[in-house]
């Protein structure tokens, strides 16, 4: 007896898939929902939430030269992110800010603490993650103010390095470029609060549906499967 099938003999149709998918809806329906809600209450409930406060300030002074083409325009912004980035998580700013605020870790701030850049815009963006909403406001707050005054003395400590503004295009541009920043200022919102906070981890959405779509191509597979198994029988 000739136990060896062809492809055809194994091989479903969409007219058939469509046929297996329709008689194990339920089913279907019924494991989709259950690892939706599963992936759903492990982010929403079991995984430790982590919450981002954020604020805008503007860079005032001129970070790029005239006649950069918009790659070079691009690369100083972000370099320019780069240096604030540098001075948001120098030791003047997370020492001044661990002595001010209680049960702050300097390691754990340094690593929450981030600057980026707003694609041709001189504004950028200071961010500050906690594990609550309110923990996350208050160390912006303490770390934006620290900030702006390890700024103004870092700038102050440039110019008398370079006094001639000749020196500091030639010489502190290509290593620091917020050396050509005069000054920065936190924008004002039409509220008093002018920080924003969002629940940056887990994303709740995200994994529901990653576990929506699992649990449905876990559930079709499964019933194809099954179908598959008992033609060789």
């Amino acid at each position: 007896m000739n136990n060896f099938y062809s492809m055809a003999d194994t091989t479903l149709t969409l007219k058939e898939l469509a046929k297996l998918i329709w008689k194990n809806l339920l089913l279907i329906v019924i494991v989709t929902a259950l690892f939706g809600g599963l992936a759903y209450g492990t982010a929403n409930y079991l995984l430790p939430a982590r919450y981002t406060a954020s604020m805008d300030f503007v860079a005032k002074g001129k970070i790029t030269q005239g006649g950069f083409t918009k790659w070079q325009a691009r690369s100083q912004n972000e370099q320019a992110a780069n240096g604030f980035q540098n001075i948001a998580i120098s030791p003047g700013v997370i020492d001044h800010t661990t002595n001010e605020i209680d049960n702050v870790s300097p390691a754990a701030l340094r690593e929450n603490i981030t600057v980026c850049s707003t694609p041709r815009s001189n504004t950028y963006t200071l961010t500050v993650t906690s594990s609550s909403p309110e923990k996350a406001k208050k160390k912006l707050k303490v770390v934006a103010k620290n900030f702006k005054k390890e700024f103004k003395l870092e700038y102050k400590q440039g110019r008398k390095a370079m006094p001639t503004k000749k020196m500091r295009r030639m010489y502190l541009k290509p290593i620091l470029p917020t050396v050509l920043v005069k000054s920065i200022k936190f924008k004002d919102k039409t509220r008093e609060d002018k920080t924003r906070v969002v629940k940056s981890y887990p994303n709740v959405k995200f994994a529901s549906a990653i576990g929506t779509a699992t649990g449905f191509l876990l559930a079709t597979w499964g019933s194809i499967y099954w179908r598959l198994r008992r033609s060789y029988r």
